[in-house]
């Protein structure tokens, strides 16, 4: 445990040279863990795709994530970490070879969209010049650092005046953002893409507050047109639940402004947040990694 600007890994570790690695981040909210199982869930299954070890039992991680979490003293936090390769050995490029390294940071947490944001919303554009990934390459359901076509696709965006850009899979059907998955409201129904996506935990705490006020959502295909045409469309990610869209390609979505359906569900989940919902108190996560609720 050290001050963040004194981390350090070495500089041909496998993760930084070639992305070679998996995370997850983790929020913690009012000193708890806000779906910590579900967020180790998908690591460990990003791990065994990857063909990572860290020779860390869930346990093990839990207790580390929990001490991280209690001893910077910071109640709302972010959590990010990660499995990198680590170093090859010399004379080989074997990577079963490799000793893997786990590391994990704690910084604090900076919603992503203050308010006045909020009642802006962000304004995405759809670049289909830029595809996602082919998930025959690169499986979007192990969490990676493969960010090269994010990060040209983000470029032409904000070149065209936009904040956020939407990518397409290869058969055209909208994909994800930088970090975010897609929801649209389609003649009263939330679909959100089932495929070239990472399953996002935020997006399935909307799907499960959306069931409790009666609101339909599924996973499927959603195509650019269903999305242009959509009546709300939102973001979700770890770092602020749910972002609102209030324009697309220049156009606005509905009236411009968030919707009634994507306000009732960021209201209603800080609400039920507060409350405790999905919390896992760190101060709860014993030494063994054991929660002692």
């Amino acid at each position: 445990m050290v001050p963040l600007d004194e981390a350090r890994i070495p500089v041909r570790d496998l993760g930084l040279m070639y992305a070679d690695m998996t995370y997850d981040v983790v929020h913690t909210w009012r000193g708890g863990f806000f779906r910590l199982e579900d967020h180790l869930d998908r690591f460990f299954a990003s791990m065994a795709g990857l063909r990572l070890d860290p020779r860390l039992t869930r346990n093990e991680i839990r207790a580390i994530l929990a001490r991280l979490v209690r001893d910077s003293g910071l109640e709302d936090s972010l959590v990010y970490f990660a499995c990198t390769r680590g170093m090859t050995v010399p004379g080989t490029r074997d990577p079963r070879l490799s000793r893997n390294r786990f590391f994990a940071t704690v910084t604090p947490l900076v919603l992503r969209g203050q308010p006045a944001q909020m009642r802006r919303g962000q304004h995405a554009m759809v670049v289909p010049e830029v595809p996602r990934i082919a998930s025959a390459s690169v499986n979007p359901l192990w969490k990676n650092s493969h960010w090269g076509d994010f990060l040209r696709a983000t470029f032409a965006a904000q070149d065209a005046g936009g904040d956020v850009p939407i990518l397409l899979t290869h058969t055209g059907d909208v994909a994800e953002a930088p970090g975010f998955n897609v929801v649209a409201l389609v003649d009263g129904e939330l679909i959100s893409p089932d495929s070239g996506v990472l399953p996002g935990i935020s997006c399935r705490s909307m799907f499960e507050i959306a069931q409790e006020l009666g609101i339909p959502a599924r996973y499927g295909r959603l195509s650019p047109a269903a999305l242009r045409g959509a009546a709300e469309v939102f973001l979700t990610a770890t770092s602020c639940g749910l972002f609102p869209v209030t324009r697309i390609d220049g156009a606005p979505v509905g009236d411009g402004r968030p919707g009634q359906v994507t306000t009732r569900l960021l209201n209603t989940y800080y609400r039920k947040k507060n409350t405790g919902w999905h919390i896992t108190p760190a101060g709860a996560i014993n030494q063994a990694g054991e929660c002692e609720q």
